[in-house]
């Protein structure tokens, strides 16, 4: 792929991001920040401009730029994503009245994605392990 094409690729997967992001601020079942964190990724490969506007915006810079920088969630976060999952998971088994292997495989999944998010670090925890660095090198300075 051409280096136009690509930055087209990417642009196009970025502005897909968007769009679902935004849907999925008014759907309380869809993951905003994730689809922005995507669009970041995409756009730092193809129009940084749209990348910092989206870093800058004030609700979801600061979660997206924590996730981009230490790869940590704050505790209200991980809250929200595990209530959405498990709520669109019970939905998903509810509406589809699938066999028991097709259930199973959807129970794994979900139950993957919660041990995946309430693994993360916290922010709070990344803090103070950056102030116990920065204590330990006010004690023992690096020359």
């Amino acid at each position: 792929m051409n280096g136009k094409m690509k930055k087209t690729f990417y642009s196009s997967i970025g502005y897909l991001s968007i769009m679902l992001g935004i849907i999925g601020a008014f759907l309380p079942l869809m993951p905003t920040t994730c689809f922005l964190i995507l669009a970041v990724w995409a756009f730092s490969k193809s129009n940084p401009r749209m990348k910092e506007k989206i870093l800058q915006h004030p609700k979801f810079g600061p979660v997206i730029k924590n996730w981009i920088n230490h790869k940590t969630i704050c505790r209200k976060t991980k809250n929200t994503i595990s209530l959405s999952i498990i709520a669109a998971f019970s939905i998903s088994l509810y509406i589809c009245k699938a066999s028991i292997m097709i259930s199973s495989l959807l129970v794994s999944g979900m139950l993957l994605l919660l041990i995946y998010i309430n693994t993360r670090a916290e922010q709070e925890e990344t803090e103070q392990v950056l102030q116990k660095v920065v204590s330990t090198e006010e004690i023992n300075p690096v020359n």
